[in-house]
């Protein structure tokens, strides 16, 4: 508990403290006023009552006509007690002790009652606390008085013999000036507890709202006093973290005065520097800083206060002597009117080495870059090695690269391009890939023969190099690298760089570096491969024309014979009929029927000839295409079909057809050939129902021929190869070659034809066709 609470609650509570005993003795006074005015209103009855009786006595009492209330007074022996007036008034005497207990039992005065020691009249007679009383009056008291029950007190004042009571008492043995007796008067608490009980009531409201107003104030007091303690609290805790966190701060900060003197260093400071805090505290910035000397820290400190804050970087001076960069961040701080320069600074080593290891990587980037470029655009190996090892010195800053490639004997590595200041190090270099040779512990033949990069940090000191100790010495190297180079997965040479300094090849460099080698690998594969792709494309075109030139002449031998096979065999046609027709009457049935059937086979020999010759066609001839309607293409058909669709009843629904490139012909006989087909495969009493659509997609129409007809059943066979039958031709005439013609004429309109599964009876063949383009 802070001081200012324990404070703030010693004030609330001795203050309620002094409420509550103020308030009590408020109350106790109220208490005793009570009692007191009760006292006083007795008191005041009794010398009322007194001064009655003195009057009455000093008169010698008072005579009043007798009655049940003031009957005659036996008790008094006096001559004259009872008179009669001269008109016959009967009278009796009332002495001033009767006359005082009239007026007390009738009320007139305060409610007591006059006693004696020794009374005349037995009433009158004390009782115990009188009898004390009186006693207490004899003995020389002024006046008794005592709360004798919780609301009530008794006063008795004493009543003294004088002159006129002798009449009465004087046989008792009374002189003037003694103590005759004592009015005893009782005074009831109750009203006047009622007054003290409203008044303590006010009292206590006072009170309260007095305390009320005093513990506002100690309230606001004690907050605002709170609020500035637990400010104050707060901010001396924040100083006190403040002051931990820079004492432990990883920053060095230095407080520095306007003569460039230490008066404050943190932790990290003495770390940094390697001083303790006393003997930073005894130097000056110029100990430190050999560019903060003389006119140089008063610039500073112009530039400094002018500005406000400042950062740069510099460099300062260790206890060992070593000279590190930093960077500090200086503010300008005026303290009680003491100049400040409040600096931090920060240890920028690890910063200087990322930023040149950032350098050195943006190079080799650069150069990997390069040989890929290189690689892209060059085609001889020879070109790749040279320029990759120039790459690798001009971009990457080594100091030498040189590429080495295995002998036709596998057994040693020769340099067959390089690049950088190799001085005589490549001079008779012998490099062995044999086991237990002394030059095959190197980095070259060790990275060829594991297929992996092979990293020297310290060349000098590498017992695998010991060989070329000498020769890398004179030409200041420090380290190497070397990467095995690929062709179609083996191993075939290495790229071998060089530095000037130890551990030059970091882990992000060393993987860019393999990129570099995975490229010259890469190159060499592209390089065989495109050699390849040159002898397998220069035996392709050579295929082609052969296949080219073979077809040509298939072509015209199809064209030539369908051509001149159609001759013979109408003569053996025209002789055979000849022959039948003369002969019919001398031939035996069985002749006759089998001159119908060479007839027969002669026919459909020629229609076979004539199909040959109409494929001949499509595949010689050579077409130029011409903007064409399909429907019109379609209506021709029809119209060749006309014979065929009036004997079959067949109904054709034709939607609107697109236009197309191609040749009219060609496209008639599609409709031709896919219509008669129709009409052929029917099923019979059926009417044949043929409709033909069109539809886009992908910037080619399709054309669906749909019928009704006998369908084709699920068969492995292709449908469209050129003499295919699905039927017998007893059952349905025909060739076999109008589906393959239609293939052909397709094809060479760049689209293709199919046949849709369908369910039940009918056929859906679709073909293809370009749009037009623009």
């Amino acid at each position: 508990m802070s001081a200012f609470r324990r404070l703030v609650m010693g004030s609330a509570v001795l203050w309620t403290f002094a409420v509550a005993l103020s308030f009590w003795i408020g109350q106790q006074a109220e208490h005793r006023q009570a009692i007191d005015m009760a006292i006083n209103e007795a008191r005041v009855s009794a010398k009322i009552s007194i001064g009655f009786r003195q009057w009455a006595a000093s008169h010698g009492g008072v005579y009043v006509p007798p009655t049940d209330r003031t009957p005659p007074n036996s008790f008094l022996q006096v001559p004259h007690r009872d008179v009669e007036t001269k008109d016959g008034q009967r009278l009796t005497l009332v002495n001033p002790a009767y006359m005082m207990r009239q007026l007390m039992e009738q009320g007139y005065v305060a409610n007591g009652r006059i006693t004696s020691l020794k009374p005349l009249n037995p009433a009158n007679a004390p009782d115990a606390w009188e009898k004390a009383a009186l006693m207490r009056l004899a003995a020389g008291e002024v006046e008794v008085t005592e709360l004798v029950a919780p609301d009530k007190v008794r006063v008795m004042l004493p009543i003294m013999t004088e002159e006129g009571c002798l009449s009465c008492h004087g046989h008792q043995g009374y002189a003037v000036g003694d103590l005759r007796g004592g009015v005893d008067v009782v005074a009831h608490l109750g009203p006047h507890r009622m007054m003290a009980e409203e008044s303590i009531r006010r009292l206590a409201v006072e009170h309260l709202l007095f305390w009320s107003f005093v513990m506002i104030g100690i309230t606001a007091v004690w907050r605002a006093g709170h609020h500035h303690v637990r400010e104050k609290a707060r901010i001396e805790g924040g100083l006190r973290l403040t002051q931990f966190a820079i004492d432990r701060a990883a920053d060095a900060v230095f407080w520095l005065d306007r003569d460039g003197e230490f008066f404050y260093v943190n932790d990290a400071a003495c770390q940094l520097l390697g001083y303790t805090r006393v003997e930073l505290q005894e130097m000056r910035v110029s100990d430190l800083n050999p560019n903060h000397v003389g006119d140089a820290w008063d610039a500073h400190w112009r530039e400094l206060k002018e500005k406000k804050a400042l950062r740069f970087q510099t460099q300062l001076l260790q206890k060992n002597g070593v000279l590190i960069p930093v960077e500090i961040t200086a503010n300008y701080h005026l303290c009680d009117g003491k100049e400040i320069d409040v600096g931090f600074v920060r240890d920028i080593r690890d910063h200087k080495a990322y930023e040149e290891a950032i350098v050195g990587l943006k190079n080799v980037y650069a150069a990997l870059s390069q040989t890929n470029h290189t690689i892209l655009h060059t085609r001889d190996r020879q070109a790749i090695f040279d320029a990759v090892t120039r790459i690798a010195v001009e971009f990457g800053h080594f100091q030498l690269a040189w590429i080495g490639l295995i002998d036709a004997k596998g057994k040693s590595v020769h340099p067959i391009a390089f690049a950088g200041e190799s001085g005589n190090y490549l001079e008779n270099l012998q490099i062995s890939l044999e086991p237990g040779a002394p030059t095959s512990e190197g980095p070259t033949a060790r990275s060829i023969l594991s297929g992996e990069p092979m990293v020297v940090d310290d060349f000098l000191e590498f017992p695998g190099t010991r060989p070329w100790h000498d020769k890398a010495r004179e030409a200041g190297f420090r380290s190497s690298a070397s990467f095995p180079i690929f062709n179609q997965g083996k191993a075939i040479g290495g790229l071998n760089l060089y530095a000037g300094q130890l551990a030059a090849f970091s882990p992000d460099l060393i993987d860019l570096l393999t990129q570099m080698a995975d490229e010259i690998s890469f190159g060499l594969d592209r390089l065989d491969l495109e050699a390849s792709h040159h002898r397998q494309e220069q035996d392709l075109r050579d295929l082609i024309d052969r296949l080219t030139e073979s077809n040509a002449e298939l072509e015209r031998f199809a064209f030539v014979a369908s051509h001149d096979l159609r001759e013979p065999l109408r003569t053996i046609v025209s002789f055979t009929q000849l022959i039948q027709k003369n002969m019919a009457e001398r031939l035996p049935t069985e002749e006759r029927e089998n001159f119908v059937f060479v007839i027969d086979a002669a026919k459909r020999m020629n229609l076979l000839i004539h199909d040959l010759l109409a494929v001949s066609r499509v595949s010689s001839k050579d077409v130029g295409y011409e903007r064409l309607s399909l429907g019109d293409a379609c209506f021709s058909a029809m119209k060749n079909l006309h014979e065929s669709i009036s004997e079959s009843g067949a109904e054709i629904e034709c939607s609107e057809l697109p236009e197309v490139m191609g040749d009219f012909v060609q496209m008639m006989q599609i409709f031709q050939n896919l219509l008669g087909n129709a009409i052929k495969f029917q099923v019979p009493h059926r009417k044949p129902h043929i409709v033909i659509s069109s539809a886009k997609a992908g910037g080619f129409w399709t054309i669906r021929v749909q019928d009704n007809g006998i369908g084709i059943a699920d068969t492995s066979q292709d449908i469209f190869e050129l003499f295919r039958r699905l039927h017998p031709s007893h059952a349905y005439p025909g060739s076999g070659i109008g589906l393959a013609v239609c293939k052909r004429i397709i094809t060479r309109h760049g689209g293709r034809i199919w046949v849709e599964p369908h369910d039940g009876d009918g056929t859906t063949f679709c073909f293809t066709l370009p749009e037009i383009e623009g």
